[in-house]
């Protein structure tokens, strides 16, 4: 589905057709993805009962228009496409970056409830990563997979392709890769890159530097007081084995958050919990939403 906003040319997917009637679940997907995400969760249970959309932003997937710096920006550009949608009983879903534009839009549109997936506040991104991810996507993608990758799934997840530039190779033979950047041997594990595949050309964009774009935006990213102080019904999904994105109980974002009711941790998972255990993320989106 397309809206035309006044400066872009928005994309929405859709699982279903919107039934105004339903609850919407508003998917807001990490840095540098896009609606592809929704691929790889397992949305069963609730697909009948409620509204499932997620929204490329602008320059991901295959929303149009001017390139935006800031996570305030994107906010403002959700809540101008939702008061397009026109739609109520909305739930906001973000994950990681993603996470951070739900929490700022939780505080800017009205909702029923938001769910900050494997989110930091301050989300600093160290100068290593920004580095790689301006000059070379595929090296920012490594680091990614290096330290935000706890273990593989039981089954190959398959996803679209999608964009000209980012990481992600299209043969093997003997250890070596060949990517958009030229074919590089890895020698520690080439099996390990087939099953990263389905991950890693999420990044795929149209927009060379889409990632480094967001990347930085998470580190410049801070929610006013006022905005802290009237968070509320947000639900906070942490995994245990997250590098990138570690639960802090003394955050201040989590000071009005109930640890028993709003605080969701996943067992023996890294940054990426709907390509590692998608089953056990299943569960916990039940309990919240049912």
């Amino acid at each position: 589905m397309f809206i035309q906003l006044k400066s872009h040319k928005a994309h929405i997917y859709t699982k279903n057709s919107i039934d105004p009637s339903k609850r919407t679940l508003v998917f807001i997907p990490g840095a540098g993805m896009d609606h592809r995400i929704l691929s790889m969760f397992k949305l069963d249970a609730i697909n009948n009962n409620f509204n499932i959309i997620a929204i490329d932003l602008p320059g991901h997937g295959y929303t149009t228009g001017p390139l935006f710096n800031d996570v305030e920006s994107h906010t403002n550009f959700c809540v101008d496409l939702l008061n397009e949608l026109n739609l109520n009983n909305l739930i906001f879903s973000g994950h990681s970056w993603g996470g951070l534009i739900a929490l700022d839009l939780s505080t800017k549109h009205k909702n029923d409830m938001t769910i900050c997936m494997n989110i930091a506040y301050p989300f600093l991104v160290g100068d290593i990563l920004l580095d790689y991810a301006k000059g070379n996507l595929d090296q920012a993608v490594e680091f990614l997979m290096k330290y935000g990758v706890y273990k593989m799934p039981e089954t190959e997840i398959k996803t679209t392709g999608f964009g000209v530039k980012g990481s992600g190779f299209y043969g093997r033979a003997k250890g070596e890769i060949k990517s958009p950047y030229g074919t590089k041997t890895v020698e520690d594990d080439p099996e390990r890159e087939i099953k990263l595949y389905p991950l890693k050309r999420l990044f795929n964009q149209t927009e060379k530097e889409i990632s480094s774009i967001d990347l930085k935006s998470c580190t410049n990213f801070r929610l006013k007081k006022e905005q802290i102080d009237r968070l509320k019904n947000v639900k906070y999904i942490f995994c245990d084995k997250d590098k990138l994105a570690r639960y802090n109980p003394k955050n201040e974002i989590l000071h009005s958050a109930n640890i028993k009711d709003d605080i969701y941790i996943l067992n023996e998972c890294g940054h990426f919990p709907y390509f590692e255990d998608p089953d056990q993320l299943e569960s916990v989106f039940n309990k919240m939403l049912n």
